[in-house]
């Protein structure tokens, strides 16, 4: 996708770039980082174990004793989020969106570690991974879909 612009007077050209790069710093990086994580997102959610029946998990209370709690099946899918990276953490990039899973109020504090006995398999007959299979197939996807956001939102930015 190309375009082609024209500007009369340097002035002008130098009050729109500047414009046009607080723009993409500020907006256009985080729409493009955004739609291209929910994306793979989406795809973890689909592609998330569900197990066959509620199931129970065990936590400590902090008092030396132990909570249980039973978990409803597709609770692992239902706890896949998107996040985006604050500044003081993202080093320099104008943007970052990460996929991972939260904690819920479901189960306060297991929801990350059941995710990860899924994904490799611990306390399980098999692996069920589905973060880095949702990686590896909308990769691509994700990729054009933020370039495409990117192109058309400066296009915008550079017509105003």
């Amino acid at each position: 996708m190309a375009f082609n612009f024209k500007v009369n007077g340097l002035e002008r050209l130098q009050k729109k770039l500047r414009r046009l790069g607080k723009s993409v710093q500020e907006d256009i990086a985080k729409k493009a980082t955004g739609k291209g994580a929910a994306i793979i997102r989406d795809e973890a959610k689909n592609n998330a174990y569900k197990a066959p029946k509620p199931y129970r998990v065990y936590n400590s209370d902090g008092k030396g004793g132990k909570t249980c709690t039973v978990v409803q099946p597709g609770h692992v899918g239902r706890s896949i989020i998107m996040k985006r990276i604050p500044a003081s953490e993202r080093h320099g990039l104008a943007s970052k969106h990460i996929v991972t899973v939260s904690n819920s109020k479901e189960i306060p504090k297991g929801a990350k570690q059941i995710a990860t006995f899924v994904e490799y398999g611990i306390n399980m007959p098999q692996p069920h991974p589905f973060m880095r299979t949702a990686y590896d197939n909308k990769r691509g996807e994700a990729k054009k879909e933020a370039t495409k956001i990117m192109l058309e939102e400066v296009q915008k930015e550079w017509k105003k």
